[in-house]
């Protein structure tokens, strides 16, 4: 009698699948990021992360996931949105791994398949899409809670892109290429 005695996620109770991670490691390569295997677990990247700090975003787990094989548990997890794409874990990293890149392929993966863009990202790819900026210009208050914009704190206006259809064009089909290369 063979025992099976690889690793089982206790959540989902699925098995690490090695064609998922050679798939990725692959594309790395290409891409020129740093392979998931020399994450050592060290957890600088996790120390140095902004959305850490907020939503509980940990790196080094998501290294230690997808180094495990569940690569496409961690495409289907909402932890990979959660990344602000400070890239903080990669300057930190003595390894010179990315774990910031490595989630953006991942996130890739996730919109190469079909399923849907969260709704705060969606809204965010059609405000680049449509005026050039993931969102509007914001007021921020100062000490004394008065509301300032831009002009009122001496910062100087932010240009957006001259011609929006040619941008949007542009955008679209760096998009598409992007796609199809994957």
């Amino acid at each position: 009698m063979t025992e099976d005695l690889s690793i089982t996620d206790l959540f989902s109770m699925s098995k690490p699948v090695k064609t998922d991670t050679r798939s990725l490691e692959k594309q790395l390569r290409i891409l020129g990021i740093g392979s998931p295997d020399l994450c050592f677990q060290c957890s600088k990247c996790t120390s140095g992360c902004e959305a850490m700090k907020l939503l509980e975003l940990e790196p080094h787990s998501v290294m230690a996931s997808v180094k495990s094989g569940f690569v496409q548990e961690m495409v289907n997890s909402d932890v990979l949105w959660s990344c602000i794409g400070c890239y903080k874990c990669k300057e930190r990293c003595p390894q010179n791994v990315s774990p910031v890149e490595i989630m953006y392929v991942l996130k890739n993966w996730y919109v190469a398949s079909g399923k849907p863009i969260p709704g705060d990202y969606q809204m965010m790819l059609q405000n680049m899409m449509t005026k050039g900026f993931i969102q509007e210009n914001k007021e921020i208050l100062d000490d004394e809670g008065i509301s300032k914009d831009r002009g009122a704190l001496c910062l100087p206006d932010i240009g957006g892109p001259q011609d929006m259809n040619k941008f949007s064009l542009i955008i679209s089909r760096i998009a598409v290429e992007k796609l199809e290369s994957d």
